[in-house]
């Protein structure tokens, strides 16, 4: 035998070992190379099996790409033994040795051989990786720095920056070492900087883009679309973002968003110009709709008043911050500081400014540093005019600096537009009623009797008509010459009550300046600058026209005054009417030349400005304005004594009605349609008055004529915004139902039939919630006209509200089945039309409709009945799956009875205690009792027991759960209180179930908490089960909910599992303490493979998150042999319990309670 085959002695074996702890330090020696490595390792080879040769080939070919040896052979010998070299079952080589004939290797040098090529490699395999990695990272190196968009590695907790791309420092405008001696907070506005670490983290939980907004250098904005992923940099762990530049995509779509926006602000205003009353009501209404549909933090009116200090002064306003206001002093005069901002600006120009940046250092607006405090960013100052001058300004801020475009612009001053033309209408509305009351009131006063009786009358008519808190007529005392003059009331009326008479002096009152001048006016301060005047003193008033009583011949008879409360803002306007009360009062004093004043009374009649008509009881016309001049185009001259009949009116029949009912009641007011000179059209509006002689009998008819064709037109034009929704363009509720109306009136005169389309577009809240109420609105036009393509001109297409539409067909068959296959053709159409792709500005979405029919014919039926028809039929295709359509069933109409009555049960029942609890035992696997589950049931007196899958929807959403469930928790703890003072019941729990909307109740947490502390009940005895569907509806309230009940003690447990959304992102954060298995899947899990393959994987779940699993719905010994050798410890159902009243519990729990279990469940 040779050397080779000869056991090695310990001196060789130790020699070996060195050689191969030599060759092992070799595969870590990587900076060695590797023929240098290989050559070494060969020589090795061939010492420790004492080879002839040996040779180590790597990689294939011929010859081989790399090759080491040593010794050698003679001739063509072939090797001895051949040891592949490989590492996790890949080839990498071979290791050759040559004897000499005859000689073998024993066992303990072919051992040595195997860790030898084992080590070899092991060292080529690491040098190979280590070869990929360099060129690996080498790779991601240039892919990182030369990406098209911003990329960077900051560390986690400090965010610092530790690797930057080009492309950031290209968008950012930095230098890379800049960005590198940064961190990521440094690229928000330093007002958002401290929520940065919170941003990012909430960033870093989910797997979609995020949308942030930086600033680039030197503070222009930067939208940027970001993905995070972890990552380590340099050992440290890290977070590597992606950015994408979305700040031109999110300027549009801003822009779009402000747009639309301006368009419902005027839409809504406009809806606003319709109801306004008054000018107050429409200026407070409009600041409401800027900050509730505009979105502006404060809005308000303000009127430039021509004063000294030509002040502006706030009328109207909303939104927050309203303090601000009250402070602010402004004006339009460019040589006071409080007119040099924004609202002077826009008075003196008559021009809209925009202030986008309050904070970008112009300091022309007044108070700029409470501004920002109050979170107020930007302003928008529309200008209020008429055709003459700027007389306001509506005045808005915004909580955010503003990018605003021309469009935008535009529709913000066509609203102002339509708002000072509404002030205008308004204004010249009540200055036509003020002076049409007035006037009036004097023409009544003409036939309102004699002596102190008229003079009475007379003095309240002044009152009433102008607003007055006294009128008083007077004459003059006859005095001694020298004596001061004196004057004697004729009547007083002081707060619309008749005050006694008496005479008192003239001096130090302001009606002394009446004995010299026909009139007087104080506007202000009356009582101050005459505190001798008794009467006005006892008024307190502030202000004062008087009027001189003179008769046609000059001489002063007596005075006739006015005083307010109020300063005197329509001097002039009170003036003309006191020179007509002045007139009837002289004509009564006089009695004599009646005519005359009449005729001086008219002359003050034209500056009324409307048409005044006088004609006789054969309607001839004894008097003609100048007012009925310019609107009628005939002069006085040529109408005087001709008949209002042939100059005015083509049909005289509503003339006819109008004057039987001046003639019946004395007076008449309403619209009429005349001609004019050149026979056009006039609307005017009519306010006539009999006016009677001294005998009272009636001797002519007094009438006011005002042009309302400007109003009319207007009123059209806002009864067709009216009737059709901005949005959309299409009949709004109001025009559908009148169409629907008439649709029914021509099916029962015609002997045809229709049909009505109630359309609801599928999950369009959450489509809206996602993308924005911008591409909502987008969506819903796009809808309206793709409905409107599906029909024929004659049928309405019309938009309810929301994403609800309606489709009304007329001149169908009037029989089945013509006219059902006719409507549900049409609905086939619509589904096709509505499910196509939406584009809606770069995003491409899908939204389906449900769609409800409801046919028609001749019977009789109302609209209210027919759309309520169609919208059951809707909501029965929404239960059907949705994206369908279904028609009307009179079973429907059946089932919405017998909801609403047992509704009404419900109710009783809960009043009436109809509601029982029953308790299910809850069993471990050795058949110990842990505890119950307290089961709500309805026992009602004449249905029997109510199912709870019948009763607690309802509950649910009628909100009739909250007063259920209260009662069921309540009860449910005093049971368990109870048990704590029975030894052999003390460590049994009870699980009571919660609903959605129970938990989501703002005092669910103090009610449970009420009735552990009512009762006595443990809290850690209590089990509240949940359902995966209120676990994902608000994950973050859910849990600090759900933390705060668990810190009283309280236990949870997550009731069906399986048949909801699952998801172990939300499981992991809950702090639950069970699962429970739903029924559904134990019941079949012995015979459907599926089932049982759920089945344990809820087990393996529970196990894995340290929670009980607890099976419901265990009927037979087979499931629960199945489930207990699956894992599941816990078990609820037939086979131990069905669920039993209070006291045959207790009977039960007296038969089967065992010992205590060492885990409570």
């Amino acid at each position: 035998m040779s050397d080779a085959s000869v056991p090695p002695t310990a001196a060789a074996e130790e020699h070996a070992h060195a050689q191969l702890l030599h060759v092992q330090q070799l595969v870590t020696r990587l900076q060695l190379p590797l023929q240098q490595a290989l050559e070494q390792g060969v020589q090795v080879a061939r010492e420790l099996t004492g080879a002839q040769a040996a040779t180590i080939e790597l990689g294939e070919g011929d010859p081989p790409p790399l090759r080491a040896s040593a010794g050698s052979v003679a001739g063509q010998q072939a090797p001895a033994l051949s040891v592949p070299l490989a590492a996790a079952g890949v080839p990498l080589g071979v290791l050759r040795l040559w004897t000499p004939p005859g000689q073998a290797f024993n066992a303990r040098r072919l051992e040595h051989l195997h860790i030898l090529a084992e080590s070899l490699a092991a060292m080529v395999e690491l040098r190979r990786v280590q070869a990929r990695l360099r060129a690996s990272e080498h790779q991601y190196q240039a892919l990182f720095a030369e990406h098209a968009q911003p990329m960077w590695v900051c560390e986690q907790g400090s965010l610092r920056l530790l690797a930057v791309n080009r492309a950031m420092a290209r968008h950012y405008g930095y230098a890379e070492d800049e960005l590198l001696a940064m961190d990521m907070a440094a690229l928000w506005p330093s007002a958002q900087r401290p929520g940065v670490a919170h941003a990012v983290a909430q960033a870093a939980q989910g797997r979609t883009p995020v949308l942030w907004r930086h600033q680039r250098r030197g503070g222009a904005p930067l939208d940027v679309e970001a993905v995070l992923g972890e990552t380590v940099f340099d050992g440290r762990a890290a977070w590597q973002v992606l950015a994408s530049d979305v700040t031109e995509r999110c300027r549009m779509e801003d822009e779009l968003a402000r747009v639309n926006r301006a368009r419902r602000m005027r839409s809504a205003a406009s809806q606003v110009l319709v109801r306004a009353g008054s000018e107050d009501e429409l200026l407070h209404a409009i600041c409401r709709v800027a900050v509730d549909i505009g979105g502006y933090a404060l809005g308000w009116v303000g009127m430039a008043r021509s004063d000294a200090a030509k002040s502006i002064d706030i009328v109207a306003h909303a939104g927050e911050h309203a303090v601000h206001l009250a402070q602010l002093r402004l004006s339009w005069s460019h040589r006071r500081e409080q007119g040099r901002g924004p609202a002077g600006k826009a008075v003196r120009s008559g021009q809209t400014v925009i202030v986008r940046d309050l904070g970008a250092g112009d300091d022309t607006h007044p108070r700029p540093a409470e501004l920002a405090r109050l979170g107020l960013a930007a302003v928008v100052c529309l200008p209020l005019k008429d055709e003459h001058h700027t007389f306001g300004l509506l005045y808005l801020y915004a909580p955010e600096v503003l990018h605003i475009g021309a469009e935008e612009t535009q529709l913000l001053e066509a609203l102002a537009a339509d708002l000072a033309f509404g002030i205008h209408s308004l204004r010249a509305r009540a200055e036509q009623q003020r002076v049409q009351t007035a006037l009036l009131r004097v023409a009544s006063a003409v036939s309102a009797g004699t002596g102190t009786q008229f003079f009475d009358q007379l003095a309240g008519h002044m009152a009433q008509a102008l607003g007055a808190r006294i009128a008083c007529v007077a004459r003059f005392v006859p005095v001694d010459q020298g004596q001061p003059t004196r004057a004697m009331t004729l009547s007083h009326v002081s707060q619309d009550q008749v005050q006694p008479k008496g005479e008192y002096l003239l001096e130090g009152t302001p009606s002394q300046q009446l004995l010299a001048h026909r009139q007087f006016v104080v506007a202000d301060r009356a009582s101050e600058l005459y505190p001798r005047a008794p009467i006005l003193k006892l008024a307190r008033a502030r202000s004062y026209v008087g009027q001189q009583l003179t008769d046609s011949h000059g001489r002063a008879l007596g005075i006739l005054f006015v005083a307010f409360t109020q300063p005197l803002e329509h001097a002039q306007f009170v003036v003309h009417m006191l020179q007509i009360f002045a007139a009837r009062a002289t004509a009564e004093l006089e009695r004599q030349e009646a005519d005359a004043h009449i005729g001086h009374q008219a002359s003050l009649l034209d500056k009324a400005g409307d048409a005044i008509i006088v004609r006789d009881l054969e309607q001839r016309v004894t008097y003609w304005n100048h007012g009925a001049e310019r609107l009628y185009g005939w002069r006085s001259q040529d109408v005087l004594g001709q008949r209002v009949t042939a100059l005015l009116y083509r049909d005289p029949a509503p003339f006819e009605r109008a004057l039987q009912a001046v003639l019946r009641e004395g007076s008449w007011s309403g619209e009429l349609v005349q001609y004019d000179r050149d026979g056009r059209t006039l609307e005017v509006e009519g306010r006539w008055t009999l006016v009677r002689d001294e005998q009272g009998q009636p001797r002519s008819v007094l009438a006011f004529n005002t042009d309302i064709r400007q109003r009319k037109a207007s009123e059209r034009e806002i009864q067709r915004l009216a009737f059709f929704d901005p949005l959309t363009g299409l009949p709004n509720r109001l025009q559908l139902l009148e169409r629907m109306g008439d649709a029914l009136v021509q099916a029962h005169q015609q002997d045809s039939g229709g049909a009505l389309l109630f359309i609801d577009l599928d999950n369009f809240k959450t489509l809206n919630d996602t993308l924005g109420h911008d591409k909502g609105d987008q969506l819903l036009q796009i809808v309206g006209q793709r409905l409107a393509s599906c029909v024929r001109p004659a049928d309405t297409v019309a938009r309810l509200g929301g994403d609800e539409f309606v489709v009304l067909v007329q001149d169908l068959a009037r029989q089945d089945p013509a006219r059902a296959d006719a409507a549900g053709h049409l609905g086939e159409k619509v589904l096709a039309a509505l499910a196509a792709p939406y584009a809606l500005a770069g995003y491409q979405v899908r939204s389906t409709p449900s769609v409800g029919i409801a046919l028609f014919d001749g019977s009789p039926t109302s609209v209210g009945e027919l759309l309520k028809q169609a919208d059951m039929a809707m909501y029965e295709a929404k239960m059907a799956g949705r994206n369908t359509l279904c028609f009307f069933d009179p079973s429907m109409q059946q089932a919405v009875a017998e909801r609403a009555q047992l509704e009404a049960d419900l109710r009783e029942a809960l009043v009436q205690g109809e509601f029982l609890l029953m308790y299910q035992p809850v069993v471990d696997h050795g058949g110990h009792v842990l505890g119950v589950e307290a089961l709500a049931r309805w026992g009602h007196p004449q249905r029997g027991m109510v199912s709870p899958a019948t009763f607690i929807p309802l509950a649910e959403e009628t909100g009739l759960i909250l007063p259920l469930g209260r009662w069921v928790l309540h009860t449910a703890c005093a049971l368990l209180a109870r048990w704590q003072h029975e030894p052999a019941r003390a460590h049994l729990t009870m699980a009571v179930n919660v609903s959605s909307r129970q938990f989501r109740d703002v005092g669910f947490v103090q009610e449970v908490v009420r009735a552990l502390a009512e009762t006595g009940a443990p809290a850690s005895h209590l089990k509240l089960e949940l359902t995966e569907s209120l676990l994902v509806e608000d994950l973050l309230q859910t849990v600090a909910t759900m933390e705060a009940l668990r810190a009283h003690g309280v236990g949870f447990s997550l009731d069906d599992f399986g048949t909801g959304y699952s998801s172990l992102a939300y499981l992991k954060r809950m702090p639950l303490a069970q699962l429970k298995i739903d029924q559904s899947f134990v019941r079949d899990l012995l015979g459907d493979a599926s089932d049982a393959a759920i089945v344990r994987t809820i087990i393996a779940l529970a196990a894995s998150l340290d929670l009980q699993a607890i099976a419901e719905g265990v009927e037979s010994e087979q499931q629960r042999d199945w489930l207990a050798a699956a894992g599941c410890t816990h078990f609820q159902g037939y086979l131990f319990s069905r669920p039993l009243p209070a006291d045959s519990l207790e009977q039960w729990l007296g038969r089967h309670l065992g010992p205590p279990p060492l885990v409570s469940g």
